[in-house]
C-alpha cells in the first residue's frame, strides 16, 4: 500500500516536492531520478573520469574480507577495479545493532537500484554503503529503540565512552557492558524459534573491545549476505590519503564549498524553501582531529584557527598538515559527498528526506570541485504493519496515516460507541409494553380481588428492576469494549508511530528478526519497491 508523500508527517517540504516531481526543483539538482536518461548521462561522466580504482578496490577488498562479506561482495569490488563499474552509494553513521530501520532501507534501496540498472543494460553497477565513522554524534550511535513485550517503547543504550563529546565514532570501542545491552534485548523481546540464533549472531558482531564501526560493518555484512553490498569505512587513513586533494582544495580556497552552498541557499530562500544545512562564512567544512576529538577550523586574518588549539595556524602550515597526515582531517556534512565521490565512481546517491533537502545546496559545491553531481535517489520509506496490528486497523476502519494524525485521540474517536442503539430501543419498547400490560393486568386483578394489588405491584417492580439490571450490564459491556478498543489502538499506535515518530526513524530491525528470522530480510527485499516514491505500508501476513 503506497501512502502519498503529502500525508507523511514532518517531511521537509523540499523533499516532498522532489519525490512528487523533481522537475519542479530541477535547478538545484543534476538529473531526474525517474528518468533513465539521467543515469545513462551520469554513467558516461563517471567512466570518463580518472579515479583511483585499483587503490580504492584494494582497501575495499581488505575491509570487506575482515567484515566477513561473501563472494558476491568480492565480485562487486572486482568490477570496480577491473570492469569500470559505477556505484550506487548510500551511507549512514554507524551505530548500535544497525540503528533505526531506515538504515536498512537505505542499503536495500542501493542494492535494488543497482540491480535495476544492471537489468536495463546501462553497464555494470554495484551497491556501496558508506560507513560514516568520522561522525561524532554519540547520541545517535549508542542506543536503539524497540517495543517491549507489552508494546511499550523502550530504549537500550550502551554507555560508550567519549571523553570530550567530539570523539569520532571510528575511535570508539564497545565496552564490557555491551553484554548487558544484549541481555536487555533478550529480556525485552518475546521468545521465538529464531531468537537464540539472531541474538547469537548479533553477539558475534558486537563484542566487547571491538571498534563500534567494525561491529556495525560485521552486522550489516550478515544482514545483506549474498546481495553484493560493498561496505566502505571512510575513516581509513589510506582512503584519506587518496582523497586528500579535496581537503587541500578546501583549505587553499578558504572553503569554496561554503561559498557555493551559500549561493544555492540564497536561491532556495528566494523560491520559498528553508535550507537544511546552516552555514557560517569563514568556517571550513573540515574538522581537524587532535587530542581525541574533532575540532572545527575557521579562517581568521589570512590564517586558520583550530577550535581549542591556539594560536592561529598559517594557511601554508595547515596545507602541509593536509599533505603529510590527511588522516587528521575529516569532512563535515557538506564536504563528505565530495570526498566520497572523489574516491568512488558514483552515479547515484540514495538519501532520506533530510539528505534530499541538503543536496539541494550541493550542486554548486560539486561544480567548485570539478565533480559531476550524482542523481539523488529517494530511499525506501516504509512502515511495517504486523498481522495483529493490521486486524486492529481493519476492525476500526483506520489507515496508517490515521495513527500518524492523532495517535493519542483515536481511542476516543474510534471506540466511543455506547450501548448499541438497537439494544437500547428494544429495552425501551419492552419497558413500555410491560407498563401497558401491567396496567391492564392490575385492573383485571383488582376486579377479581382488591387484595391482589400489592402482589401485582411487587411483580411489576421485580421485572422493571431486572430490565434496569440488564441495561446496566449492557453499559458495562460497552465500557469494557471501549477499554479494549483503546488498548488495541494504543498498541497499534505504539507499533506504527512510536513516541510520535515514523516507525522507520524509531525502531530497530532486531526485534523483527527475532519474530520472523533472517528470512525477514528476504521479505523486505521482495515486497518493498523503489520505483514508486512515497511511503509504503508493508502488511506482514
Amino acid at each position: 500500500m503506497l501512502i502519498p508523500t503529502e500525508k507523511i508527517p514532518r517531511l521537509p517540504r523540499l523533499a516532498g516536492v522532489y519525490w512528487r516531481d523533481p522537475r519542479e526543483v530541477v535547478e538545484f539538482y543534476d538529473g531526474d531520478f525517474r528518468d533513465i536518461g539521467s543515469f545513462r548521462r551520469q554513467a558516461r561522466r563517471v567512466r570518463s573520469r580518472s579515479l583511483p580504482r585499483e587503490e580504492v578496490a584494494a582497501v575495499l577488498r581488505e575491509q570487506n574480507e575482515s567484515y566477513g562479506c561473501g563472494r558476491e561482495t568480492a565480485d562487486a569490488i572486482g568490477k570496480i577495479a577491473r570492469e569500470g563499474a559505477c556505484a550506487v552509494v548510500t551511507g549512514q553513521q554507524v551505530g548500535l545493532f544497525s540503528g533505526p530501520l531506515y538504515t536498512i532501507y537505505k542499503a536495500l534501496t542501493a542494492v535494488k537500484l543497482a540491480d535495476s540498472l544492471n537489468r536495463r543494460r546501462l553497464g555494470s553497477f554495484v551497491p556501496v554503503f558508506w560507513l560514516a565513522s568520522d561522525d561524532h554524534d554519540l547520541a545517535e550511535a549508542d542506543r536503539i529503540s524497540l517495543l517491549d513485550k507489552d508494546h511499550r517503547p523502550e530504549q537500550i543504550r550502551c554507555a560508550i565512552a567519549s571523553p570530550q563529546g567530539k570523539t569520532p565514532v571510528s575511535d570508539l570501542t564497545l565496552p564490557p557492558d555491551i553484554a548487558d545491552g544484549l541481555e536487555h534485548l533478550e529480556s525485552s523481546t518475546r521468545d521465538s524459534e529464531f531468537k537464540r540464533d539472531v541474538l547469537a549472531r548479533l553477539g558475534e558482531c558486537y563484542k566487547p573491545g571491538r571498534p563500534l564501526a567494525e561491529a556495525f560493518a560485521h552486522w550489516m555484512a550478515r544482514l545483506f549476505e549474498g546481495r553484493g553490498l560493498i561496505l566502505i569505512d571512510a575513516a581509513d587513513p589510506r582512503l584519506k590519503e587518496l582523497g586528500s586533494g579535496v581537503f587541500r582544495r578546501e583549505i587553499e580556497g578558504a572553503s569554496p564549498s561554503t561559498r557555493a552552498a551559500l549561493a544555492s541557499t540564497l536561491r532556495l530562500r528566494r523560491v520559498g524553501y528553508d535550507p537544511q544545512v546552516r552555514l557560517r562564512e569563514g568556517v571550513l567544512n573540515l574538522y581537524y582531529y587532535a587530542d581525541g576529538c574533532r575540532r572545527s577550523i575557521r579562517r581568521s586574518d589570512g590564517a586558520f584557527v583550530i577550535e581549542g588549539l591556539p594560536p592561529p595556524v598559517p594557511a601554508e602550515e595547515l596545507l602541509e598538515r593536509a599533505r603529510r597526515k590527511p588522516h587528521a582531517f575529516s569532512p563535515n556534512v557538506l564536504l563528505r559527498p565530495i570526498y566520497q565521490d572523489a574516491l568512488l565512481p558514483t552515479v547515484a546517491y540514495v538519501g532520506g528526506p533530510g539528505e534530499i533537502a541538503y543536496f539541494a545546496q550541493m550542486k554548486g559545491v560539486y561544480e567548485a570541485f570539478d565533480l559531476p553531481m550524482p542523481v539523488i535517489y529517494p530511499r525506501i520509506s516504509a512502515t511495517i504493519v504486523e498481522q495483529s496490528v493490521g486486524r486492529v486497523l481493519t476492525k476500526f476502519g483506520l489507515s496508517v496515516p490515521d495513527l500518524w494524525r492523532d495517535p493519542a485521540g483515536l481511542g476516543g474517536d474510534a471506540s466511543k460507541k455506547p450501548v448499541p442503539g438497537s439494544l437500547v430501543g428494544a429495552l425501551r419498547l419492552l419497558r413500555d409494553r410491560i407498563e401497558r400490560d401491567f396496567e391492564s393486568l392490575e385492573r383485571e386483578a383488582v376486579d377479581l380481588d382488591a387484595a391482589l394489588r400489592p402482589s401485582v405491584a411487587l411483580a411489576r417492580g421485580k421485572i422493571v428492576r431486572q430490565l434496569a439490571f440488564l441495561e446496566k450490564r449492557a453499559g458495562q459491556a460497552a465500557a469494557r469494549r471501549d477499554e479494549t478498543a483503546v488498548r488495541q489502538l494504543r498498541k497499534a499506535a505504539a507499533c506504527l508511530f512510536p513516541n510520535g515518530q515514523l516507525q522507520e526513524r524509531a525502531l530497530n530491525i532486531v526485534p523483527f528478526l527475532i519474530k520472523y528470522g533472517f528470512d525477514f530480510m528476504e521479505t523486505l527485499g521482495r515486497d518493498l519497491v523503489i520505483d514508486e516514491p512515497g511511503h509504503q505500508a508493508l502488511f506482514i501476513r
